[in-house]
């Protein structure tokens, strides 16, 4: 599919959308992507950049625990 037949076909497609928050989400995702806002270090504050980068860099499986650690935590809530 071309570029042209891409941009006609999306046309159509928003044409039949008759919700005003998909509409209004449809055009902050687009308006996002045109403005090249990619580099958030230059959208987010220091502070909001920092933190982003702490909670990306956190272990997967941090908050986990074993299915026998989580009956056990069960059990416990389960009798009081």
């Amino acid at each position: 599919m071309s570029i042209r037949q891409m941009q006609q076909h999306l046309i159509e497609q928003i044409n039949t959308v008759k919700d005003e928050n998909i509409l209004k989400m449809l055009d902050e995702e687009l308006s996002y992507y045109i403005q090249n806002k990619e580099d958030l270090s230059q959208v987010l504050t220091e502070k909001e950049y920092e933190e982003l980068s702490m909670l990306a860099n956190e272990p997967i499986d941090k908050d986990t625990v074993s299915l026998s650690e989580f009956d056990k935590m069960m059990e416990k809530w389960c009798m009081k």
